[in-house]
């Protein structure tokens, strides 16, 4: 048996996943708060069944093979300013809170809002803002434009009438996961808490972009592209190299 073979062809499949992930950055790259995926990669020796265990094949393969790992990167994005009085961008740690449709949490740093026909501060996606104390964000329905200080109060006609949630987790890269329109903790047990106001400004008139970077996410397709180039090619010559073998020998008296 040939083992490279089987070492080149783990390396495309490694390769067309690390594709689709920059593939993804790249589309989400306008989206405001978006946080990109990055990605590295780890050898697994052969025979490897298990990474938790490190149990074995009794009859294992020499070598080692390629295994994708990606991390969210919560590094934050520039801070555009926009002028519009219904963008919200975070500065320093901490994420705003959103309840979607069934009620659950959803945490991210895009925020863009609009007031809709009930004066509560929601999303384009519906999902409405949470308050420090978990609860929608109700304004007064015609009652004026908003001003939103740095810490989040949100004042209208000079009068307070909510404050918006803040929140912040522990350890955000091994606590939270993707989900469509932000993160949610990995497990039940991993609660946010309310972020502290010296950590963290809001800045009204202005979003935080994405912290994707379209240059260096090009340069990773350009190199996947000459990667995935570079196994073919060998398992091209070894498949030629396997044939001629066939052939002298099937040849030999």
């Amino acid at each position: 048996m040939n083992l490279s073979l089987y070492e080149n062809a783990s390396a495309l499949r490694g390769l067309e996943q690390y594709q689709n992930v920059v593939a993804n950055n790249i589309a989400a790259s306008h989206v405001a708060g978006f946080k990109k995926v990055a990605v590295s990669f780890e050898a697994v020796e052969g025979g490897e069944l298990a990474r938790s265990t490190h149990d074995r094949l009794r009859n294992e393969m020499p070598g080692s093979f390629p295994v994708m790992k990606n991390q969210i990167d919560f590094v934050e994005g520039e801070m555009r300013e926009t002028n519009n009085p219904q963008d919200l961008a975070l500065r320093g740690n901490g994420f705003f809170a959103l309840m979607n449709q069934n009620g659950e949490s959803v945490y991210t740093r895009d925020g863009q809002f609009y007031t809709n026909a009930e004066g509560v501060m929601v999303n384009s996606m519906g999902h409405e803002f949470s308050d420090n104390g978990g609860n929608n964000i109700q304004t007064i329905p015609g009652g004026g434009p908003l001003t939103i200080d740095k810490e989040g109060q949100v004042f209208q006609n000079d009068q307070v009438v909510a404050q918006i949630g803040v929140f912040s987790f522990e350890d955000p890269l091994n606590d939270l996961q993707k989900v469509g329109g932000g993160f949610v903790p990995k497990e039940d047990d991993i609660q946010p808490v309310e972020a502290d106001p010296e950590n963290f400004t809001i800045m009204q008139g202005y979003i935080e972009t994405s912290n994707v970077s379209a240059i260096e996410e090009m340069i990773s397709l350009i190199e996947v592209s000459r990667a995935h180039e570079a196994n073919q090619k060998m398992i091209q010559t070894f498949d030629q190299n396997i044939g001629k073998a066939i052939g002298t020998l099937g040849h030999t008296s």
